[in-house]
């Protein structure tokens, strides 16, 4: 979900409420720009579809899910109601699937993990030496996980950004460091077994959420059910009720943005 968008310098910035992640295997790095700010780079990545044909279908109703928010809040934001037109053509998708790329950016404040041939990289200098090393890049499997950070808006367009938060390559050509296939199914081990507690995490939050909803729902009911049967009662504090009332309204909405 987009959050109202905040003005920044000659942009504004819609943050995504719970951000989504995703782990992309086998990329191809089409090409690494350094960002005008000096603060990273920016990468544009191949993704394959062979392996990747999950996450690709996700992305493309993710891009779909953005548009239709832009749609659905655009009187709201701007003071003024686009149509899909309007925002296809205003809309750069995360995703192209004609070209099967995307655009992603790596930075030392998002960064959390960066892996060569099972040793921990420090800097993202390295890191990217190391791919754009031919020697290097053109014989490794490099697996990569990105999470969205939010929508760019310009005057004329609008930009998506998702940031790197792992990167894992692995040299597959030389057998001082190839990695045995015990090596990677313990990998995706560990990765399915953060994923599912993580998974149960949020399903606790989301059933808590839940329960927290339909108490409000009920105690709203029981006050207005009071308020019809005995309004007329000198002994009711009708005043007390429709702030309480209003009060639990509001904390309503609140939950179920």
């Amino acid at each position: 979900m987009l959050l109202e968008p905040i003005r920044k310098d000659k942009k504004l910035i819609s943050i995504y409420k719970n951000p989504p992640m995703k782990n992309i295997v086998d990329v191809k790095i089409k090409s690494i720009n350094k960002l005008a700010n000096n603060i990273g780079y920016s990468f544009n990545i191949y993704i394959s579809p062979s392996n990747n044909s999950d996450i690709i279908r996700e992305l493309l109703l993710f891009d779909k899910e953005i548009m239709n928010s832009i749609e659905n809040n655009s009187l709201k934001w701007f003071n003024r109601q686009f149509d899909i037109k309007e925002i296809t053509e205003l809309y750069n998708k995360s995703f192209c699937n004609q070209t099967k790329t995307m655009n992603i950016i790596l930075t030392s404040k998002q960064i959390k993990s960066m892996i060569y041939n099972n040793k921990t990289v420090e800097d993202i200098e390295d890191i990217v030496n190391i791919l754009i090393d031919d020697n290097i890049s053109k014989k490794s499997f490099v697996n990569i996980t990105i999470e969205y950070y939010g929508l760019y808006i310009y005057s004329e367009t609008t930009s998506n950004k998702w940031m790197i938060k792992s990167i894992d390559i692995s040299n597959i050509d030389e057998d001082e460091n190839m990695v045995s296939s015990e090596e990677l199914i313990e990998d995706f081990q560990h990765r399915i077994y953060n994923i599912k507690k993580r998974c149960n995490d949020k399903i606790d939050i989301l059933s808590k959420n839940i329960d927290c909803i339909r108490n409000t729902m009920k105690s709203i009911d029981e006050i207005l059910d009071d308020l019809k049967t005995n309004s007329k009662s000198t002994n009711m504090n009708v005043n007390y009720c429709l702030n309480k009332l209003n009060t639990l309204i509001l904390n309503q909405e609140e939950n179920i943005k």
